[in-house]
């Protein structure tokens, strides 16, 4: 330290007090409210090391941030940090520096086996009193390796993705967009995410950590989970309707024909996510039946289309009908799939017919030449 250097009448004037009259233990205080006024300020800047072993060469910078001039000082250099027990390596000797001058500086340094930061202080024994103290240190990073490494952090890239739910109505997802280590050291990189996913269907933001062990980085982005798959139909039931001889409606729903469709989300109550589209019947709606001989009207769809009123009859003639309901089931995000069943009524013998293909139908969409029969469009 070189206190016994000559100060200038600016640097003497905040070190003494002014005029002298305040007791030693007020001076502290003294000196930090004068040199809020006086402006007071040196900084590190520019701070740089190359390194060959266990030797480095250090080069930095010391600057007077204040518009006024400062007399000399000197900088520390130590290994690890100084407010946590750091060893001083060397001092650099600043001289006057005018207002906003700059002094740099080159050092050379032993640095003592497995040093891992290396600091330096302007003024590091506080001889000054600064407007600002938190810019008179400035550190880099060492790693101990192939001689002295100064450890790059690495760098965290992220983008936003969107893609399609899987079967757990969830997908795994990476953010990451070419995140990158220059030195790979002194471990290999390591990416992590917060939240980790799976992640399930809508938006979510996303945190990806990039890490080599010693320094990290971080970025975000937004994970967009779509559900694009349909729903699967369920198989029919094989419901049978008993033969009336008064050709009888019973009602049949949706829940009645088929069983529930299954979705990557989950099951699908056909009530709730079901619509009938026709229903088809593979005798005609004048087919002669039972006792009443002719039945019209054999299929009536209810107005939300979620059941119907199916005549419980079967042509005299025949071997047994058979009731097809079509309908559609549509998922939480509009996928949709179409599902059929089968009701069957058997024949006055007992026949369950297999089906013979649409002669009668009730709908949207009904195959040509399905509509009324000619007897009953006479009625």
């Amino acid at each position: 330290m070189r206190f016994h250097r000559p100060l200038s009448l600016f640097a003497a004037l905040v070190a003494l007090g002014g005029c002298g009259t305040g007791s030693p233990e007020a001076e502290p205080a003294l000196r930090r409210s004068e040199a809020s006024l006086t402006g007071i300020d040196l900084s590190v800047s520019e701070l740089g090391v190359t390194c060959d072993g266990d030797v480095l060469t250090v080069t930095g910078a010391i600057r007077n941030e204040a518009p006024t001039g400062i007399d000399p000082s000197t900088a520390g250099i130590y290994a690890g940090d100084p407010a946590a027990g750091g060893v001083l390596l060397a001092t650099v000797d600043v001289p006057w520096l005018v207002g906003k001058e700059r002094h740099g500086f080159q050092t050379v340094v032993t640095v003592p086996q497995g040093t891992q930061q290396l600091f330096v202080v302007a003024d590091h024994t506080g001889f000054f009193p600064e407007d600002n103290e938190l810019n008179n240190t400035a550190s880099v990073t060492l790693a101990s390796g192939d001689g002295c490494v100064v450890n790059q952090p690495p760098v965290a890239l992220c983008k936003s993705v969107t893609v399609s739910a899987g079967a757990a109505c969830a997908a795994p997802v990476s953010i990451n967009n070419g995140s990158f280590d220059v030195d790979a050291f002194p471990q290999a990189l390591s990416l992590s995410q917060s939240p980790a996913g799976p992640y399930a269907v809508g938006t979510t933001a996303v945190t990806l950590s990039a890490s080599d062990g010693l320094a990290s980085s971080q970025c975000s982005a937004t994970v967009t989970v779509v559900d694009a798959s349909a729903p699967v139909a369920g198989a029919s039931k094989g419901l049978v309707l008993p033969f009336t001889v008064n050709a009888e409606y019973r009602q049949v729903t949706l829940a009645d024909c088929a069983e529930a469709a299954t979705d990557n989300c989950g099951t699908l109550d056909l009530q709730q996510a079901g619509r009938i589209v026709r229903v088809v019947s593979d005798e005609a709606e004048d087919a002669l039946s039972g006792l009443r001989l002719l039945a019209c009207k054999d299929i009536q769809l209810s107005a939300d289309r979620k059941s119907a009123q199916l005549r419980a009859e079967s042509g005299l003639l025949g071997n047994g009908r058979v009731y097809t309901m079509i309908y559609e089931v549509k998922d939480a995000s509009g996928n949709a799939t179409t599902g059929s069943c089968q009701v069957k009524v058997p024949s006055l013998q007992g026949i369950l017919s297999v089906g013979l293909g649409p002669v009668y139908c009730q709908g949207t969409a009904c195959p040509a030449g399905t509509g009324s029969g000619l007897l009953c469009s006479l009625l």
